[in-house]
């Protein structure tokens, strides 16, 4: 990805639904975020095998509480109910990339869907992935395989689909978040033109360095020393903060824990640039 001053390191976005992340609010604001960095942006919705065969099986049920009932589950009104979904999903993002100018385009496919979502995201710079309240609190097997295996940056969306101010970003000084910097301006200049940076080390340098690589963006940019660069300090200064959305490198080098354990600790979006 380029990371030449003023040009967007996002050309190619990919949002990824299947049936629980179907969520309008996320393609919205993939939309958005297409538009203001003029990137592409490809719809993928998949159709989960494993839920497929679940329910071809004799002894499924589904269960609902209003009323209280169960029945059994029958695999073709599985797949009748996955395609209505992908129908309304594309029919969403069509007319808001229509709205917004945006250049799109949608697929459905059927399989695993960790799988097909890493094969999908093999030519993308951005990886959107809408979180259910469950995947928001505690990561899901999906989503920490894509974390890991996705050569792209991957933004985990919060549940109610928004990139919301305040944005914050981690900066350490290296080239990893030089490029979380450049995306973090894109992201703060959809919303309020204020942009909270985190130091990690030698904080006038850096607030050189940040100041010449964001001059003429028009934000108004805020300063915060981050002491700790462990899961602890990270997750402390987005709360103190009150981040609603955490800008950071996946190569961010944190003294203890992993990065998998500093999101379950965080309760804004977070996008993870590579």
């Amino acid at each position: 990805m380029s990371s030449r001053k003023g040009l967007s390191p996002i050309r190619r976005i990919l949002i990824a639904l299947d049936a629980s992340t179907s969520d309008i609010a996320a393609l919205e604001t993939a939309v958005a975020l297409a538009s203001r960095m003029e990137a592409e942006l490809l719809g993928l919705f998949v159709e989960d095998i494993n839920l497929l065969r679940f329910a071809a099986l004799p002894f499924a049920r589904e269960v609902s509480f209003f009323p209280a009932r169960t029945r059994r589950l029958d695999s073709g009104e599985m797949e009748r109910a996955l395609r209505a979904q992908a129908s309304r999903a594309e029919a969403v993002l069509i007319e808001a990339a229509a709205r917004q100018r945006v250049r799109c385009s949608f697929r459905v496919v059927r399989g695993e869907v960790t799988t097909q979502l890493l094969a999908a995201a093999q030519d993308i710079d951005l990886v959107a992935l809408g979180m259910t309240h469950r995947q928001f609190r505690r990561i899901s097997s999906t989503v920490r395989e894509i974390v890991n295996a996705a050569q792209s940056s991957v933004l985990l969306l919060s549940p109610d689909g928004q990139i919301r101010a305040p944005v914050v970003v981690v900066y350490d000084g290296s080239p990893a978040s030089a490029m979380a910097l450049s995306v973090a301006r894109y992201l703060a200049q959809m919303q309020e033109n204020i942009l909270t940076v985190l130091t990690t080390g030698k904080t006038e340098e850096q607030k050189a360095e940040v100041a010449e690589q964001l001059e003429g963006s028009g934000l108004t940019v805020r300063y915060r020393s981050l002491p700790d660069v462990d899961i602890a300090g990270v997750a402390r200064g987005a709360r103190q903060e009150a981040a609603g959305t955490l800008v950071l490198c996946a190569s961010l080098s944190l003294k203890e824990g992993t990065l998998e354990d500093l999101l379950e600790r965080l309760d804004c979006t977070v996008l993870l640039v590579r």
